[in-house]
């Protein structure tokens, strides 16, 4: 894993990665691109009331939506990782911390625990 990767060309001022994981889906790396984020914003307020995960869903998509053409071009696949302030993960996330969980298991022959 590569922590803070640099980009080149006309994207050399961003990031859209704040980790890189090697061989993440179908042979390509994955960015995963860290956030907190608080249902208390008042952008996703009133819904978040309703549904648990409301502000994580709202900042998975923000980030597909800045990040997913500079992975493209870049041969990556965008992974959003972020948690609310109260500890629900978004459904990005938990997919992606459970294929690390499993991962990990199959090397260390352990058992998966998530």
């Amino acid at each position: 894993m590569e922590a803070g990767c640099s980009l080149t060309h006309d994207h050399s001022h961003s990031r859209p990665a704040d980790i890189l994981v090697p061989n993440w889906s179908v042979g390509k790396p994955a960015a995963f691109d860290i956030s907190v984020t608080s249902p208390l914003n008042s952008k996703v307020l009133l819904e978040a009331g309703l549904s648990a995960g409301v502000a994580a869903r709202a900042t998975e998509q923000r980030k597909h939506e800045a990040n997913d053409g500079k992975c493209k071009e870049l041969g990556w696949v965008c992974v959003p990782m972020v948690v609310e302030v109260y500890g629900a993960w978004g459904a990005e996330a938990m997919e992606s911390l459970s294929r690390l969980a499993s991962r990990l298991a199959t090397s260390s022959n352990k058992t998966k625990a998530v």
